[in-house]
């Protein structure tokens, strides 16, 4: 099976929800790679840049007007990657451990994990006609 196809598959069986978490346990599991390995070096740079693009790239979505989520939620998360960028800096540095980034990522992938009331209720649905 070529790769589109294997990409599109994804696309069309994987919820946005699903994707975001997929995507926030692969970072996370380099970084947790990366902190295996002492924390330097080239897996460390590459893991921790991911991470950092990861949240710049969610950061720009939670700005977008089409961002479905509340405004009080969408600031809280723009904090949160903003504090993502900081910690990243003073740990390209030397100057933080990156545990805390492996923290807030596992947090949020909590998050993804609820199933929300109206997914679940179609969830239901799809379960009974079936």
């Amino acid at each position: 099976m070529s790769i589109q196809k294997y990409q599109s598959t994804l696309t069309v069986t994987e919820s946005p929800r699903q994707t975001e978490y997929r995507l926030f346990a692969q970072v996370t599991k380099a970084l947790m790679d990366a902190k295996a390995e002492g924390e330097k070096g080239k897996e460390f740079i590459a893991a921790i840049d991911w991470n950092r693009r990861l949240w710049l790239m969610l950061q720009m979505d939670l700005v977008s007007d089409e961002n479905g989520l509340t405004e009080a939620l969408r600031a809280q998360l723009i904090s949160v990657a903003i504090w993502v960028d900081k910690h990243t800096t003073s740990a390209l540095r030397g100057d933080a451990k990156i545990q805390p980034l492996i923290t807030v990522n596992r947090a949020i992938m909590e998050g993804l994990a609820k199933v929300p009331d109206h997914e679940a209720a179609g969830a239901e649905e799809v379960a009974k006609s079936a």
